[in-house]
């Protein structure tokens, strides 16, 4: 009798926090393992009044805008106000809208994610990434 293949390996996950001293600068919240990875999940909280944020994906050789989303103000962090889907197939189109959307990376790929201004002085965006690696 077959066995169904297992392609993927090993649970892959991050909880990135982005605050005022960072700026605009890109940061890395996502590395895919050595033969890539399946993200599962991108989320976005913050206590800031609605900052911008941009998804980028870095191949290694440059970084591509993959969507920019505008936080709501306490988004993720009280009671009625969710935290942002950054995988919502309503905004990145190559998602898969079925319940088990993913994006995959290739092998060492990143995501990265970058405000589109600097936060207000002590206030953080937390994005948190879960996915495998293959």
């Amino acid at each position: 009798m077959a066995s169904t293949p297992d392609y993927l390996g090993a649970r892959n996950s991050r909880c990135t926090v982005i605050a005022n001293g960072d700026g605009t600068t890109a940061k890395t919240v996502f590395t895919a393992g050595a033969n890539g990875a399946r993200v599962h999940l991108v989320s976005a909280s913050t206590d800031d009044a609605t900052p911008s944020l941009r998804l980028l994906k870095n191949d290694g050789t440059a970084s591509c805008i993959l969507a920019t989303f505008q936080l709501p103000t306490n988004a993720g962090r009280v009671n009625g106000a969710p935290a942002v889907d950054l995988l919502d197939p309503a905004v990145i189109p190559s998602i898969p809208a079925d319940p088990g959307r993913f994006l995959t990376l290739g092998a060492n790929e990143t995501l990265e994610v970058a405000m589109v201004s600097a936060l207000t002085v002590d206030k953080t965006v937390h994005v948190t990434v879960d996915g495998v690696d293959y």
